[in-house]
């Protein structure tokens, strides 16, 4: 090469640098037109230099540095039910981005996730919680919701529709206060909770019935009673009362309020028990299987043991299932009443207070005061008529009636004989009950005694038994002996009443047929007669132109027939075996004197 002349060595050292120049020129030409960008309206590109990060967002042309790091990405579209969290990777912080939107991230933004919004309906409403801060919001339809990131919650629940039978009772979780929402306080109906308000308990109407009376009791023990035949108004000032249409009375359970269940003694007839007995070969016992309806909102409801023995057993609740749940919890509406009674009868759950006359039965052991013991059993008729001063002075009023009659009837009893018992046993029953009636031991607990029955005595000793029995036997004989007696003398007096009769009617008889000739006669000889008047009549007009004189016409008329009268007689005596008598009148004859 260093053979060769000079301008031909500059000639090709001329064409090399131009072929580097050209060579040069097109690398820095595809470098530059690589590093041109031409971004659309969703998308972007993010650019890394030394010094850090940043974007450059569409829609954009420009040219980029090439010695600096670039990445080409979608902008992300989120729709108008969703969002998305996004955290800076710098500060860790994170935030929402709600739609509708086209989102360019920042330069540090991550995309953590995308999320659908909360969508509540009218009657929805959802409780979210800030994890950080602890603080509660609810969020109530309609409309959409955006939780922030720290925000969680239970899901979307619906608002409980409160009308004139169903009210809520409610917790402030701030304060641990309850407290009743009803219609009346709450007139919307659509009830959703306030932040720190938490639903406990979903209430149903509580209903008394005409002839009943339920007794509240609050947290200070202070009783309330709501009674089907009186006025009262519930604690959120909603009146209760609907006597006028003889509906009873309605009420809701205020917050920190029980009702009050006690235990009565059960006086069942004695007879009815004995024979119940003898048929089943065991004593009476409770079944459980009749389930109500009373209480809990829908979602409990309470289980009442039947009634045994036609024993009234009203609204008697002992647990309460809760169906969500699907186990069995004590009952939380009731609270017990602490017994007082020492009567040994078999007790009874009473929460609704009958109103109406009320039966009990009893079966006392007494003595005469010729000591004669003897075992009686009847009925008690009585009535509840002020339940505040029931609750005030007894826990078990059936008992209270049962041990006071029974005092009633041993000292009327201990007073007289058996002999003035069996004849006057009503009489000194109800002579001994109306002394008692205005006794104060019974207007001080609100009862109104009604009557009292004696069905049926005994003697408890054998021996008497054996007495009274002979007795009974001989009384029925002679009871039997007069009654046949007194029937044989009816049967007699009867057949003498009959024959009387039967001679009445008989002088009716004679009497009337001997009338009913006396007509007949009367008839033929009216007959008769007509006919010879006719003859008379006749006989003397024929003679009215010969004899003037009407008597001696009488008089020729009077003769002819005493004519045709012997001349009768002759004829017959003629005919017949008859004698003949003559008299002087009926010959006519005439004595002369001279």
């Amino acid at each position: 090469m260093g053979d060769l002349p000079g301008n031909v060595w500059a000639k090709r050292c001329g064409v090399c640098c131009g072929t580097f120049v050209v060579i040069m020129s097109i690398i820095i030409f595809a470098v530059c037109m690589a590093n041109y960008v031409h971004l659309g309206p969703n998308e972007q590109v993010l650019l890394k230099e030394s010094t850090g990060k940043y974007v450059k967002n569409g829609p954009w042309s420009g040219q980029l540095n090439p010695f600096h790091g670039k990445t080409r990405r979608n902008a992300q579209l989120l729709d108008a039910l969703q969002y998305a969290i996004v955290q800076d990777i710098l500060t860790s912080v994170q935030r929402v981005e709600a739609g509708p939107q086209l989102f360019f991230p920042g330069a540090y933004d991550e995309i953590q996730s995308i999320n659908t919004k909360i969508v509540l309906e009218k009657h929805q409403f959802v409780r979210l919680t800030d994890q950080m801060t602890g603080e509660e919001t609810v969020s109530k339809g309609p409309g959409t919701v955006v939780p922030t990131v720290y925000q969680t919650h239970n899901g979307i629940e619906d608002a409980v529709f409160v009308n004139k039978g169903t009210s809520l009772v409610l917790v402030n979780k701030l304060t641990g206060l309850q407290e009743l929402v009803t219609i009346c306080n709450y007139p919307s109906g659509v009830w959703a909770p306030e932040p720190l308000q938490e639903l406990v308990d979903i209430r149903e109407l509580i209903h008394v019935l005409p002839h009943e009376a339920m007794v509240v009791r609050d947290v200070d023990g202070l009783m309330t009673v709501y009674s089907g035949r009186s006025s009262t108004t519930n604690a959120d000032g909603c009146s209760v009362s609907s006597t006028s249409d003889g509906n009873g009375v309605g009420f809701f359970l205020p917050p920190y309020s029980k009702i009050l269940r006690m235990q009565w003694s059960t006086y069942s007839n004695p007879s009815s028990t004995r024979r119940m007995d003898a048929i089943t070969g065991m004593g009476t016992r409770q079944t459980e299987d009749d389930f109500g309806d009373f209480g809990g909102g829908g979602h409990h409801f309470i289980h009442r043991p039947s009634n045994s023995n036609n024993r009234r057993l009203s609204r008697e609740a002992v647990h309460v299932y809760d169906e969500g749940l699907g186990q069995r919890r004590l009952d939380s509406i009731y609270v017990d009443q602490i017994s007082t009674s020492i009567s040994s009868a078999e007790k009874r759950n009473v929460t609704a207070i009958d109103l109406r006359t009320q039966k009990s039965f009893y079966e006392y052991e007494v003595r005469t005061r010729d000591n004669v013991r003897l075992l009686l059993s009847g009925t008690i008729f009585w009535q509840i008529s002020d339940v505040a001063s029931l609750m005030n002075m007894t826990s078990d009023p059936e008992s209270d009636v049962w041990s006071r009659c029974r005092s009633i009837l041993i000292g009327a009893v201990s007073t007289v004989t058996l002999d003035t018992f069996m004849s006057t046993f009503n009489d000194i029953v109800v002579t001994a009950f109306d002394a008692s009636k205005s006794s104060s031991f019974w207007s001080d607990r609100g009862l109104v005694m009604i009557s009292m029955e004696l069905n049926d005595y005994s003697p408890v000793d054998e021996t008497t038994a054996t007495t009274l029995q002979s007795i009974i036997r001989q009384s029925v004989q002679r009871i039997n002996d007069l009654q046949k007696q007194a029937s044989d003398s009816d049967v007699e007096r009867e057949k003498l009443e009959a024959d009387i009769l039967l001679e009445r009617n008989m002088t009716v008889y004679y009497q009337q047929q001997a009338y009913n000739k006396r007509i007949e006669a009367e008839t033929a000889g009216s007959t008769e007669g007509g006919r010879h008047a006719e003859i008379v009549g006749t006989f003397l007009e024929s003679l009215a132109s010969s004899v003037d004189n009407a008597t001696e016409r009488l008089e020729l008329f009077k003769q002819e027939k005493r004519y045709n009268s012997t001349q009768l007689d002759t004829q017959q005596l003629t005919n017949g075996n008859a004698s003949l008598f003559m008299s002087p009148k009926d010959m006519e004859l005439r004595l002369q004197m001279q």
